[in-house]
């Protein structure tokens, strides 16, 4: 599956052309058309989240000589990689670094206060909606508040904790691009990325 979307991908690229694609279901697909776009003159832009068709990834054209030369050695190397033909391998550690650029900055679209206040306000709604249900269905008010107020309790304590686990996450992915030589950087939204000082 993932090899089919990399040589859509590498079509797309025949144009030179920045490029985007979308549709791809698993991480390490994303992350294995990140590190084969690399190998064939693109440098992997960014990635946003689209609810409706999943992530949404950017490439642009990477205007550094050494990139070129690596281009066009592939090219001769790998003449039909777009169309069945043979790929450039991957090693294990470019797929693991390209798999937590692609995981930070999908993470990076909204702050932990952002998807806090989100889940506060949608499940507070889903609680009330579940007292009111209870209440019109013969249980007694007090017992359908009770039963609201439990169920919002546990789901704020799983929200805490699906936060934390976030928050440990985006940590691991942090330490992995900083001790790969990536620079902590802020867009004007306020959100955070690791780029690397080749980066335009």
């Amino acid at each position: 599956m993932g090899q089919r979307h990399v040589r859509k991908m590498l079509r797309k690229m025949a144009g030179g052309q920045p490029v985007e694609v979308e549709q791809v279901a698993t991480l390490r697909s994303l992350a294995l058309m990140a590190a084969v776009a690399e190998q064939f003159g693109y440098a992997y832009a960014d990635t946003r989240q689209r609810h409706r068709n999943g992530p949404q990834m950017f490439f642009v054209p990477d205007p550094h000589p050494q990139a070129r030369e690596r281009a066009e050695r592939n090219r001769v190397r790998y003449p039909d990689a777009a169309t069945g033909g043979a790929l450039p391998p991957v090693p294990a550690d470019v797929l693991e670094l390209f798999k937590a650029r692609i995981s930070y900055d999908l993470e990076g679209w909204h702050t932990d206060k952002q998807r806090t206040m989100l889940l506060y306000l949608v499940l507070t709604v889903l609680c009330v909606i579940l007292g009111v249900r209870l209440g019109l269905g013969g249980t007694s008010p007090t017992v359908a508040a009770t039963v609201a107020a439990v169920a919002w309790a546990a789901l704020m304590a799983v929200t805490l904790f699906l936060v934390s686990v976030r928050r440990r996450k985006r940590a691991r992915f942090a330490a992995i691009l900083e001790a790969a030589g990536f620079t902590q950087t802020t867009e004007q939204s306020g959100r955070e990325r690791y780029l690397p000082l080749t980066y335009q």
